[in-house]
């Protein structure tokens, strides 16, 4: 019985409970008895806390602080904030891998769909509700998954103007919802050469003007996007990355497409 006293949480024949104290363990196990178990082949088995929710309990504090600095421009002032900045080339798939972080929807399609910097604050909420809402333009936007797509395009066209136009103004998404990891990124426009109809002939130099800027501080954590169909090599965005951290000590990268492989 020592050994079992010093258990702290615990599943008894299969049903979750919480054991405290030694009184805690005697009264589960004669609730157990009374309701026909066994007792003496039960099994008492050992569930430890997940790794996450701790690390969210420390974490998040630290992302609080960090995203209300980023609220005050103080990035604008020279001081440097760490960022997770997502990069990668026009239709890579960078949608898809953010996607399936925040588990929301965001817009897809032909063409350039971020236009402007969007930076998602992603929260684990205890509530089953998720909360979703926009920051920009002075003012807090709320949204839900079901619309949340038409709310960030409309706010995009706020931000950036009509058109395919970009705009190196950022659009804040904040995402809380159960289940999600606790992390802030900023999405980026994708890297394109050939400008279309409605997009100024300079639409490369301005989006790499953006994602350097994103990237170069030493305090920015790159995630490269790369789709399995390119020549990694001669990637534009791991061009990029390569000039600002020659030794990959903070990139990161993921490869979409891979059924789509040479």
């Amino acid at each position: 019985m020592k050994s079992k006293r010093k258990r702290t949480a615990a599943v008894l024949y299969n049903k979750p409970t919480t054991i405290t104290t030694a009184s805690d363990l005697s009264h589960q196990e004669n609730l157990a008895k009374k309701e026909g178990d066994d007792y003496g082949s039960g099994e008492l088995v050992l569930v430890a806390p997940p790794i996450a929710s701790s690390y969210n309990d420390r974490i998040r504090p630290v992302l609080d602080a960090v995203d209300k600095l980023r609220n005050l421009a103080v990035m604008e002032e020279g001081v440097q904030l760490p960022t997770i900045v997502v990069v990668g080339d026009q239709s890579s798939g960078k949608s898809s891998v953010i996607q399936s972080l925040a588990g929301i929807n965001l817009p897809r399609g032909q063409g350039i769909c971020t236009r402007v910097p969007l930076i998602m604050r992603l929260q684990n909420h205890s509530s089953p509700l998720p909360e979703l809402f926009l920051e920009y333009d002075k003012k807090v936007v709320r949204t839900d998954e079901e619309h949340v797509s038409q709310a960030i395009n409309k706010a995009t066209q706020v931000i950036g103007g009509p058109g395919k136009k970009i705009s190196k103004t950022p659009l804040t998404l904040v995402v809380k919802k159960k289940g999600i990891p606790d992390l802030t990124m900023v999405d980026l426009p994708g890297i394109t050469r050939v400008p279309v109809h409605g997009q100024p002939e300079n639409i490369y130099d301005q989006i790499k003007d953006i994602i350097m800027e994103y990237i170069k501080p030493e305090e920015s954590i790159i995630l490269n996007v790369l789709s399995a169909t390119v020549d990694f090599p001669t990637c534009e965005s791991i061009r990029m990355s390569q000039s600002v951290d020659k030794t990959g000590e903070r990139t990161l990268a993921v490869v979409t497409k891979s059924d789509k492989s040479p």
